[in-house]
C-alpha cells in the first residue's frame, strides 16, 4: 500500500468510504463530532467555508450565558456568536468571541505545536486551490498550483481570511462522490510517543500507520513551504475522519510554554462523539487519562473536556439520534 504522506493511502480512503461514518472504538469513540474555530468575524468565515468548501449552515445562535461545561472546566465565559457548519462526513463550528474582531490572525506555523490544520479533500473539477485564492485565502505551497506527488493527488496548504490554515488534496480519482471530504484533522507536538500513547488511550485504537523517518523530498519540501524538512508522523482513523499528529525535526516542532487562550484565533478545540459518556469517562479515568471536570449534562447531550499532554482541549460528547454523527452522509 502507498502511503501518502500529508493524507491517507488510496487503499484506506477506499475502504474508510466503504465503511458506515461511526464504527465505535474500544472506548466507545465513533469519532469526531466537530471541530471548533475561533475566528474575528462570524459572517465572514461562515461564507468563506461555504463559498470555498461547500459546506451547509446548519446553526447560527448567539451564546450570551455561561456554558456549563466550560464553567466547570475552569473556563473564563465570553459571550459569542456561533455557526454550525455542516460537510457529508464533518463538521465545522465557528465562534466569534466578543472582541475577536480586534484580535490578530492566526500566526500558527506549519510544523504548530498544536492544532495545525484540516484536510480538505476534492475532485479536481471543484477547484478548491482556485477558489481559496478567489475568496481572500493565501497559498501557503510553492508555485501556482497544488504540487503533484505523482500518484493521483496533488496538496497545497492554505490559510483563510483569519490565516487558519488547511490542507488542500485535489483527487485525480476521489473515492467518494461529493464536492469535498474532510480527510483529517492534524496535531503537531515536540514529542510524537507521549501523544501516540495518549490518544491511543484515549480513543481505543493504535495507529493505523506511523513513519519515523521522513526526509530528502523535494515535493515535500515544496508543500510545506520549508526547505530540508524533516518528519515523523502516524495516523489514527477515528471512524469519520483521520487524526494525524506530526513531530517536525526540521524545523523543530517547539514546546508549548503555555495553555493556549480559548478564544484566540484558530483552531480551538476537538470534539469526539462517543457512546455511554458516563462510562468511558470512568474507563479513561481508571486509564490514568485527566479530565476538566466531571461529566455535564446539558438539555439532551453530555459533555466533558480534557487537555492532551501538549495542552489541546478535546471534548467528550453524547449527542441525541439527531444531533449524532451517525446522520452524517456518506459515500456510496
Amino acid at each position: 500500500m502507498k502511503t501518502l504522506l500529508f493524507g491517507l493511502s488510496l487503499a484506506s480512503m477506499s475502504a474508510l468510504a466503504q465503511q458506515p461514518v461511526s464504527t465505535t472504538s474500544a472506548t466507545g469513540v465513533k469519532g469526531i463530532h466537530h471541530v471548533s474555530l475561533s475566528v474575528r468575524d462570524i459572517d465572514r468565515a461562515a461564507a468563506y467555508y461555504k463559498n470555498v468548501m461547500g459546506l451547509t449552515e446548519i446553526r447560527r445562535y448567539t451564546q450570551t450565558n455561561r456554558v456549563p461545561v466550560e464553567k466547570a472546566s475552569g473556563i473564563q465565559h465570553v459571550a459569542r456568536n456561533v455557526v454550525l457548519l455542516h460537510g457529508p462526513n464533518g463538521q465545522l463550528e465557528l465562534n466569534q468571541f466578543a472582541g475577536n474582531d480586534k484580535n490578530p490572525v492566526s500566526a500558527m506555523p506549519i510544523q504548530g505545536p498544536g492544532i495545525t490544520h484540516i484536510c480538505y479533500q476534492a475532485p479536481a473539477a471543484s477547484d478548491l486551490y482556485g477558489k481559496t485564492k478567489s475568496a481572500g485565502g493565501t497559498i501557503v505551497s510553492r508555485g501556482t498550483a497544488p504540487v503533484d506527488r505523482g500518484y493521483g493527488i496533488q496538496y497545497a496548504y492554505a490559510k483563510d481570511i483569519d490565516g487558519i490554515m488547511y490542507e488542500l488534496e485535489r483527487l485525480d480519482k476521489p473515492p467518494f462522490t461529493d464536492a469535498v471530504w474532510m480527510g483529517h484533522v492534524a496535531l503537531a507536538t515536540p514529542n510524537i510517543d507521549r501523544l501516540v500513547e495518549f490518544y491511543t488511550t484515549l480513543l481505543g485504537v493504535k495507529p493505523h500507520n506511523r513513519i519515523d523517518n521522513i526526509r530528502n523530498s523535494p515535493k515535500l519540501d515544496d508543500i510545506a513551504n520549508i526547505d530540508s524538512l524533516k518528519l515523523r508522523v502516524a495516523w489514527f482513523k477515528t471512524g469519520n475522519m483521520t487524526l494525524e499528529i506530526w513531530q517536525f525535526d526540521n524545523p523543530k516542532t517547539p514546546v508549548p510554554t503555555a495553555t493556549p487562550l480559548f478564544t484566540q484565533v484558530g483552531y480551538q478545540k476537538i470534539s469526539f462523539e462517543v457512546n455511554n459518556l458516563n462510562r468511558i469517562y470512568q474507563q479513561l479515568r481508571a486509564e490514568g487519562i485527566r479530565f476538566l471536570s466531571t461529566p455535564v449534562s446539558s438539555d439532551d447531550s453530555a459533555t466533558v473536556f480534557l487537555r492532551d499532554p501538549d495542552g489541546n482541549l478535546l471534548s467528550l460528547g453524547e449527542f441525541p439520534a439527531q444531533a449524532s454523527i451517525d446522520q452524517l452522509k456518506r459515500p456510496e
